[in-house]
């Protein structure tokens, strides 16, 4: 088989290199780290080595076989420059990974990450004897990279120095400057007229946006069977950029539509219904979709068979319906149901119809009617062939489309410069805005239902309006959600995941993310497909509503952690917003368009990052951080506290994401709370002053109070007391140093009346006294108000505090014995 044009060269490269889990294995590994310290650079290091891979191998090819060399012969240099762009942040991976600290790809980097197991699987991938030639080629791959330590490497492979660059750094301005700028950087590396950059406009619908992207590359690459205009490199939801020949915009538009239509109906990605059950029909999306009848026919027979197989409003399920009756099901939907016709010419028939009517009554007459002439289909065959040739022309009618739905949509994605025209009020999509003459009728399950509030309708208007691209828009997001076992008028949330706004133009999971309700989530075929991207994003339905075991607000934030752990695992960003929402990428790794308080309160709202940033990065601004590391460490102290004290709803327990907070959550509802790991590290890490604070007042309370080991009583007594003493000096206006000295001295007049404190200072007594003020200055809680709101709180948070300390100390004492 030959590949003699670009684009079927490109396809070739990438399942020759799809074929193998490198890209999967560098998903697995990197897709937790962040592959930028600039916090306005977010995307995942798995994200940014594959878009680099993806756009440095596509520009190799497409310059290989343009200039006549045969892909096939090129096999070694594609698997070369893959491994080398895999390996191209090396130095930022064995940081991450291993907490090897090196300057640039050295080969100290370079030791560390094979010595602890090749997690990409290179040399799996690219076999033994090519670690020279890869470290030769990384240390060339940033322009700024100290390349001494490969200098006089001899190389067969020099030549993919050129493109290691070009995917590392169009990749890297992508991501700071927006596809644009790759554009003209691209264009400065390569002949400019083989450089093209696609401008489209993003439409409101997110699915078929997706959708319209997918065809958009696909007729680019002459996956429609049409003529090939060259290998794309990558997209944004708005843009596509490739190498190639110039295409005509008109002729792309006309093939995309072709293609788009097409893809949505012969493939298995989507099922287009009518409404059907016992008493009523509806052609719902078939009236409007631009189809062809006959296809919209089979679609009303299928629809009908799947009723009458299963049984319903007491008609006997079918085990057997003959192909033949095919035909005169939409035959019958619209006779019967549609106009509602219960006049007859058959004798026979009519007196059939009417022992039904009088047995069933009129609601069930016409599911029985339809189950009766189809268990008798033979006797009735005549009567049925003379209502089809009736009622065809009718039917026909219906089933052509007064809009075309795709037709509309594609226009609106290919110009530019247009923007849909609003209708009036009356005569407005309650969805987009755009014009619409059609009534939204999709009843009680429905995503919004038929008559609820909208501020497009007046208060008493019977309908609402809804336009024919909204109204396929629907009926992809309703079969999406069936498939995903989503209940329509369940609280429907939708979750975007994608790897970046701008992705380089390789497969890289088979079928969209799969996602289970519960405390479970799967996110379905995590295997590497050998084809062009689709989708650019992934558009995963879910219900936020209550779970029978716990409440409404606490189910929607365990299904948050869900949804960020899949995030992190994949190494995608995800957006979380309502159904029929345009998606809109961010510089976060995890952002809740719609979220509640107590997300807001808890941090569980954004997150930023993927990770921390490193520790040589200092914002010197103060600023919080906020990485989906830290959300799941979190998420994961509240299950585990949540859980040992049985709680149907643990996230609604704690009120904020501090020191003190979670000391007082933790200590109140776990016995061993001292000794939670996972507390341990989240508060050393996340809160160090607040922590180190406390500890330093526990330290003094030792210094006065002495050790401590029985009752929580004992333990909190002279904490307690200060609290006490601060509260009634403030109660009473005393002033600043008034009220120290008051502290002070109430605090050592109960240390001093304790047989099991020893000697006691005022000394000792004042440092206490100032460690607890300074604390409760630095943290906000010095008024009245707060003291008296977080007194308990306070006094759990110091008892996690003094029993740490205490834990220290002994181990202080073992490892001097030892």
């Amino acid at each position: 088989m030959t590949h003699d044009t670009p684009a079927s060269a490109a396809r070739y490269a990438h399942e020759y290199i799809l074929d193998t889990p490198l890209v999967g294995n560098i998903l697995e590994h990197a897709g937790e780290y962040d592959a930028k310290t600039d916090p306005e650079e977010t995307t995942s290091l798995a994200a940014h080595v594959i878009n680099a891979m993806t756009i440095g191998v596509n520009t190799f090819v497409y310059n290989a076989v343009d200039g006549g060399r045969d892909i096939m012969e090129l096999e070694e240099d594609l698997s070369v420059l893959a491994a080398a762009l895999a390996l191209h942040d090396t130095n930022k991976y064995v940081r991450e990974a291993y907490g090897v600290e090196a300057e640039g790809n050295t080969g100290e980097a370079f030791d560390a990450y094979f010595e602890n197991g090749d997690d990409f699987g290179v040399e799996a991938f690219l076999g033994d004897g090519y670690r020279d030639d890869l470290h030769y080629l990384v240390q060339r791959t940033e322009v700024n990279e100290d390349s001494t330590e490969t200098r006089g490497t001899e190389t067969a492979f020099a030549v993919l120095e050129r493109y290691c660059r070009i995917g590392d750094q169009v990749a890297s301005v992508i991501l700071r400057d927006g596809i644009e700028r790759g554009f003209v950087e691209l264009r400065k590396k390569l002949d400019d007229d083989e450089v093209h950059l696609i401008e489209l406009t993003q439409v409101e619908q997110p699915i078929l946006n997706d959708e319209l992207l997918g065809a958009t590359k696909e007729v680019i690459s002459g996956q429609d069977d049409g003529e090939e205009y060259g290998v794309v490199v990558g997209s944004t939801p708005n843009c596509v950029l490739y190498l190639g020949d110039e295409v005509d915009r008109d002729v792309l538009r006309e093939r995309v539509g072709s293609h788009l239509s097409q893809q949505l109906v012969e493939t298995d990605r989507y099922s287009f219904s009518c409404k059907l059950n016992w008493n009523s029909f509806d052609y719902d999306i078939l009236s409007e979709f631009s189809l062809d009848p006959e296809k919209k026919k089979e679609i009303i027979a299928t629809t009908f068979r799947d009723l009458l197989a299963d049984g319903t409003a007491g008609v006997e399920g079918f085990e057997h319906i003959p192909d033949d009756f095919d035909p005169y099901f939409p035959i019958l939907a619209k006779a019967v149901y549609i106009d509602g016709q219960s006049e007859f010419d058959d004798e026979d028939v009519q007196a059939v119809y009417d022992d039904i009517y009088e047995e069933q009554g009129p609601q069930k007459v016409k599911i029985h009617f339809v189950a009766c002439l189809l268990r008798n289909f033979e006797e009735h065959r005549e009567f049925l062939e003379k209502l089809r040739e009736g009622v065809r022309p009718r039917l026909h009618n219906d089933l052509e489309a007064e809009s075309d739905a795709i037709g509309s949509v594609v226009d609106r994605f290919f110009d530019a410069t247009m923007s849909p025209s609003l209708g009036s009020k009356e005569e407005m999509c309650f969805l987009c805005g755009a014009e619409a003459e059609t009534d939204y009728q999709k009843g009680l399950s429905a995503v919004y239902r038929t008559q609820e509030f909208s501020r497009r309708v007046r208060p008493h208007a019977k309908y609402k309006k809804i336009c024919e691209v909204c109204n396929l828009e629907y009926a992809l997001l309703a079969d999406t959600c069936e498939r995903a076992d989503v209940n329509l008028n369940a609280n429907v949330g939708i979750a975007y995941y994608y790897f970046d706004k701008f992705l380089g133009d390789m497969r890289l999971r088979g079928g969209r993310v799969g996602f289970q309700q519960g405390e479970t989530i799967d996110l379905g075929d995590t295997e590497v497909e050998k084809s062009l991207v689709r989708p650019q994003y992934y558009v995963q339905p879910f219900n936020f509503g209550g779970h029978p075991a716990m409440g409404e607000k606490n189910h929607r934030m365990v299904v948050v952690r869900q949804l960020m752990q899949a995030a992190r695992d994949a190494g995608m960003k995800v957006v979380l917003g309502r159904p029929f929402t345009r998606f809109e990428s961010t510089d976060a790794a995890f952002v809740d368009e719609d979220a509640i308080r107590q997300q807001e309160l808890l941090g569980l709202d954004t997150a930023e990052r993927f990770g921390p940033l490193p520790s040589f990065v200092d914002r010197g601004d103060g600023h919080k951080q906020s990485n989906l590391r830290r959300a799941l460490s979190l998420c994961k102290i509240i299950a585990i506290v949540g859980q040992k004290a049985g709680m149907r709803n643990p996230y609604l327990q704690l009120d904020q994401d501090t020191f003190h907070h979670l000391a007082d959550f933790a200590v109140r509802n776990h016995e061993n709370a001292t000794r939670l790991s996972n507390l341990e590290s989240y508060l050393e890490t996340y809160h160090t002053d607040q922590l180190m604070d406390m500890k330093t007042v526990a330290e003094r309370g030792v210094d006065l109070f002495g050790e401590q080991y029985d009752s929580k009583y004992k333990k909190t007594k002279i904490f307690r007391e200060a609290i006490d003493a601060f509260l009634s000096g403030k109660n009473q206006r005393m002033s600043d140093d008034g009220l120290r000295d008051h502290v002070a001295a109430q605090v050592y007049d109960a240390a001093d009346r304790e047989d099991y404190a020893g000697y006691v200072t005022t000394e000792e007594a004042e440092a206490f006294v100032d460690a607890l003020e300074a604390y409760l200055v630095e943290n906000e809680l010095d008024t009245l108000e707060k003291l008296s709101d977080w007194e308990n709180a306070l006094v759990n948070s110091y008892l996690y505090a003094y029993e740490q300390t205490l834990y220290e100390d002994d181990n202080d004492d073992e490892s001097s014995a030892n």
